[in-house]
């Protein structure tokens, strides 16, 4: 956990973004579909939705992001769309199935000064998700991929450290524009799940 600036009263870029999108998150995790996935008659048939739903969000939300993000910047190494798409895979759908998931045509624009908003909400989203794996092995078996939720390599752990160091380096300067894209990412993920 990183710790506020050395001048007392200054709050960590971390900091501002957990208060600026703590309500967000709260009502994301409590949309219905989201909730879905902790009951135990859940399917195999609903998670694979679900994840075509997720793909349709962050696949045009990931490009949207590396058209404005240079081409050292670490969310060019979050590959959430490449998760979803072998977790699809895994389970059963070819690649026409795949690419007939609706996308998502109403995403909030990303500004180059917010990008790391963005990947708060894509590295974040793994923190929390030992729960809802272990939630859906109990209830689907072997039936379903988890690349997405679970990130059973590691990759993103070690991402999210970088991350954590990164936002705290350069970031300061951007912090509204950082909070902003986070809030605004969390608003348009809950919105299109609600739907």
């Amino acid at each position: 956990m990183l710790s506020p600036g050395p001048e007392a009263g200054i709050t960590s870029a971390l900091e501002a973004l957990r208060e600026a999108t703590r309500s967000r998150h709260v009502k994301l995790a409590s949309c219905r579909s989201m909730a879905r996935l902790f009951d135990p008659d859940y399917s195999v048939s609903e998670y694979r939705d679900h994840l075509g739903r997720l793909l349709g969000l962050f696949e045009p939300l990931e490009h949207a992001v590396a058209s404005v993000a240079g081409p050292s910047h670490l969310v060019r190494s979050i590959r959430r769309v490449r998760d979803l798409r072998e977790d699809l895979s895994r389970m059963g759908a070819g690649a026409t199935e795949i690419d007939a998931f609706e996308r998502c045509p109403c995403l909030p624009p990303v500004a180059a000064e917010g990008v790391h908003g963005y990947a708060y909400v894509a590295l974040g989203s793994l923190l929390g998700a030992k729960i809802i794996v272990k939630q859906l092995r109990t209830v689907l078996g072997q039936g379903a991929s988890f690349g997405f939720y679970g990130d059973e390599k590691g990759r993103y752990e070690g991402l999210w450290r970088i991350f954590l160091q990164n936002l705290e380096e350069n970031g300061r300067n951007d912090i509204p524009a950082i909070c902003l894209t986070a809030a605004e990412i969390f608003d348009a993920y809950e919105a299109w799940f609600s739907q």
